[in-house]
């Protein structure tokens, strides 16, 4: 198998055509027709995926993150292009899959619902030329209050700190989710009818922008690496008919500690 079969079979579970104007994803580094073997499936792109991905023999790695974000105006072993510089060495080839893997069915956001219980769950903003794909997701859940949601959360996420703004008592059916960074859409989830929103980074003055919805707030890096982990799978099936081991980095490219 060639890294130009590799990208068709991404394509065909994340659309390049699904990927936000501003993003960068498909082919960052590397040659189409570079033979392919193993893929190693990571976060995004570190000194440490780089050596995972040397260790086991994968000659391609996956990020969610592109590895180039937003451009480079060179390739050098300056602080920001050094990684680049090295898969080219290393002969490593860089695919990225971000807000195209975020938007497509059965990607990062379906997953997500899937985790939170959210069934039935369609785009809390559908892509105009794809209505069944786009951002995020909103769908019923089994009655709950805010404070059993924010548990569910919590145990979905393997125990992860969840911080929220809202009655914990208020009942709770309806609920809209988003991988990554997603408080650009607490308007879309709001007129979406949720009852909670949950998705990462959100900031002090989000909840009053929020208008008394409900938010759920957990890390960027755990929410996106544990779904992204569960997507690898995925990935793995439509790779196998060519006998591509696929597996996911052990890294944790997370930078945040807790004390």
């Amino acid at each position: 198998m060639f890294v130009a079969q590799v990208l068709r079979a991404v394509e065909r579970l994340a659309p390049v055509a699904l990927a936000e104007d501003w993003d960068n994803v498909g082919l960052v580094v590397g040659r189409h027709n570079q033979p392919v073997s193993r893929v190693l499936v990571a976060q995004l792109q570190r000194d440490e995926v780089l050596g995972e991905a040397r260790e086991f023999g994968c000659d391609t790695v996956l990020t969610h993150h592109p590895a180039i974000f937003p451009a480079l105006a060179s390739v050098t072993d300056a602080p920001g292009s050094e990684l680049v510089l090295e898969a080219a060495e290393s002969r490593i080839a860089v695919i990225a899959a971000h807000t195209n893997l975020d938007a497509a069915r059965g990607g990062l956001n379906d997953v997500m619902a899937e985790m939170l219980g959210i069934a039935a769950s369609v785009p809390l903003r559908p892509s105009p030329e794809h209505p069944s794909c786009g951002l995020g997701r909103v769908g019923r859940v089994r009655t709950t209050t805010l404070a059993g949601l924010v548990e569910q959360v919590a145990t979905a996420f393997g125990g992860a700190p969840v911080s929220y703004a809202g009655d914990p008592w208020t009942t709770v059916e309806m609920v809209a989710c988003c991988t990554g960074s997603g408080g650009s859409l607490i308007a879309d989830a709001r007129e979406a009818g949720a009852d909670a929103y949950v998705t990462s980074d959100l900031k002090y003055h989000d909840a009053d922008r929020a208008e008394g919805l409900p938010l759920l707030t957990l890390s960027h890096a755990r929410a996106e690496r544990i779904a992204l982990k569960r997507w690898t799978k995925v990935l793995a099936r439509a790779l196998a008919p060519e006998r591509v081991e696929v597996r996911f980095a052990q890294t944790d490219t997370d930078p945040w500690q807790t004390a």
